[in-house]
């Protein structure tokens, strides 16, 4: 037999490899996930022709044939196209979607190695679904293996009221097949901790003073009336007395043939210069330099006239009375010599104060709602122009109460006194509240993406609640970010992660090895005596430190395609086949030549 059909018959085998393989290519072009291979040929073997001239400066090497040298897998993304399935998702990027036969198995990534109880494959098609029990699979009935944080018994979601550990877990490095049953219920959670955002406008929202001043006996709460700030007082008309800017009070008194003249300014100089900041302050001054009576306005049986109003009277000898100045008339005081007998009065307009209400649901045990509602009341108004610079500060006192908001549950109302810096925070230490037989932290400097603030350009409210208790829910959809976290949303309004889907890469992707169903399996060989994986072994897809994904992303609602170019495909496909025929061309040639070498000796 001549070399020549020796030749032509590998080339005629290496060529029929190359098209088998690339119509395998075009075959699988829109079978999602599917990675193409690429054949490559090589020389089957060669020798050295001696018997030419040696000292030739030409090479006298002869090549025999051809033969596959290998089929490559292409590593290149194929294109991605949205998906209406409920856990379809496709990864972008260096790694592999990690499934396994076992629903009790486990596969562990270490940084010098991994361990597996079972088989575990590798994918890129993410088109899952759930069996009967809830597990996570593919479409060859492999369980997908991911990490599992556990939250889920017996049909039951337990919430964590921690999220810095949720994510600390989710950056574990241990994937097991993952479980999320259909009829899924959420377990509901004590609220142990809340936290408030709120804006206080000092001139928004006005309550009438005797909701803070008596208390619900309907008695005077001295303390709280004398030390308020009277630039922190209104009038009936919802109009701030702006003290600060306008503060002048002006008394004249005639008795005894004589008259004397008084302007008692609003201010931090005390008694000696003639100045007020609180309503205690302007009794006194009242009192000692004219001699009048600065009090709450009372009915015959003593008791506060509702609403609050302010009561000027005069205990002492016959007069004629004069007010004037801008407080004055705010409060409706104004008066020009009029007569005040022993024990006659003047009452102002009803007072009000700068106030606000919040109101936060909370929930019990069982998934109960309560309430806990706040009352704010501005004590003092602040100024940073005065030196040294007062805070605006306020008193809020809290409660628990039934849904309705008409019993109280908290064994007594908490009252605190919050004020605000020169940057308009809150500054306040957190106050905890009896619930029922728990306990509940509650603060009033922020939420979690907003702080307090006192700002006079906005209207109070309430601008965020953040709080960790929750009402019974069921499971309503399932949603998965581009670090591939599950998160599991429910009917009352709770979206919690339950886990991860599991991501793995390779330092030889080519190494890994197909077996059917768009899986491959790592493989291993020998090498200089040592057994080893020609993938390398497995790296973690994320980063343990972080817990974010290091060479890609998931994307949810997104599979992706096969990364066959059907044109290149085609045109490889042409030359494979020209191949096969050039081929079959010498190997008849050298048949030919055959035959006529055997006719020369007949």
């Amino acid at each position: 037999m001549n070399d020549t059909i020796l030749n032509s018959y590998s080339g005629i085998k290496t060529h029929q490899f190359g098209l088998d393989s690339i119509s395998n290519n075009i075959a699988n072009v829109n079978t999602n996930g599917y990675k193409e291979n690429i054949p490559e040929f090589k020389s089957l073997f060669s020798t050295h022709l001696d018997s030419l001239n040696a000292n030739t400066i030409t090479a006298n090497d002869r090549n025999f044939g051809a033969t596959g040298a290998g089929n490559a897998i292409s590593t290149k993304s194929g294109n991605y196209h949205q998906s209406d399935g409920e856990f379809d998702m496709a990864y972008q990027g260096k790694g592999w979607f990690v499934v396994g036969p076992k629903k009790d198995g486990d596969f562990k990534i270490e940084k010098d190695g991994y361990e597996q109880g079972q088989p575990n494959y590798f994918t890129r098609n993410g088109s899952f679904g759930r069996d009967a029990d809830g597990y996570l699979v593919n479409s060859e009935g492999y369980y997908v293996y991911g990490v599992n944080l556990g939250k889920i018994k017996n049909g039951v979601f337990v919430a964590s009221k921690e999220d810095d550990e949720d994510f600390k877990k989710l950056s574990s490095n241990e994937l097991k097949p993952l479980n999320i049953p259909q009829e899924l219920k959420f377990q509901p959670v004590l609220t142990s901790k809340v936290d408030i955002s709120i804006n206080l406008n000092p001139k928004s929202n006005f309550k009438n003073a005797q909701d803070f001043f008596l208390d619900p006996q309907g008695n005077l709460l001295e303390d709280r009336f004398k030390n308020q700030d009277i630039n922190a007082l209104a009038n009936n008309d919802d109009e701030p007395l702006e003290a600060s800017m306008f503060g002048a009070l002006n008394v004249g008194i005639s008795k005894n043939n004589q008259t004397q003249n008084f302007t008692f300014k609003y201010g931090n100089g005390g008694e000696s210069a003639d100045e007020f900041k609180t309503i205690g302050d302007l009794q006194k001054l009242l009192k000692d330099k004219t001699g009048l009576d600065l009090d709450i306005a009372k009915d015959a049986n003593g008791k506060p006239k509702i609403p609050l109003s302010l009561q000027i009277t005069n205990n002492d000898d016959d007069m004629n009375l004069s007010l004037s100045g801008h407080i004055a008339e705010k409060l409706s005081l104004n008066a020009i010599d009029l007569p005040l007998k022993k024990g006659d009065f003047q009452d102002s307009t009803p007072i009000k104060i700068p106030a606000y209400a919040t109101s936060t649901e909370i929930y019990d045990e069982d998934g109960k709602k309560f309430l806990l509602k706040s009352d704010y009341f501005m004590t003092e108004s602040g100024d940073n122009k005065t030196n040294p610079p007062t805070t605006q500060k306020w008193n809020v006192t809290t409660a628990i109460y039934d849904f309705k908001g008409q019993n109280m549950v908290s064994k007594a109302p908490v009252s605190q006194t919050i004020e605000f810096d020169e940057n308009s925070d809150l500054v306040a230490s957190p106050i905890t509240l009896d619930f029922k037989e728990n306990k509940i932290q509650y603060s009033l400097t922020g939420s979690k993406d907003y702080k307090s603030t006192n700002l006079p350009y906005q209207d109070s409210k309430l601008t965020q609640v953040t709080q960790n208790g929750k009402p019974e829910g069921s499971l309503k959809e399932i949603r998965v970010d581009e670090n591939g976290i599950i998160y599991l949303a429910f009917s009352n309004g709770a979206m919690e992660p339950m886990g991860r889907v599991g991501i793995a890469a390779f330092v030889n992707d080519q190494g890994l090895k197909k077996i059917g169903g768009n899986l491959f399996e790592m493989t291993s060989t020998t090498l200089n005596g040592n057994n080893k994986l020609l993938s390398g072994n497995p790296i973690l897809g994320w980063d343990e430190e972080n817990g974010m994904l290091k060479f890609g992303k998931v994307m949810y609602k997104y599979l992706e395609t096969s990364n066959v170019d059907v044109g290149n495909a085609l045109t490889n496909l042409i030359l494979m086949q020209r191949g096969y025929s050039m081929n079959a061309k010498a190997f008849s040639t050298g048949d030919d030549l055959i035959k006529e070498a055997i006719n020369l000796k007949k």
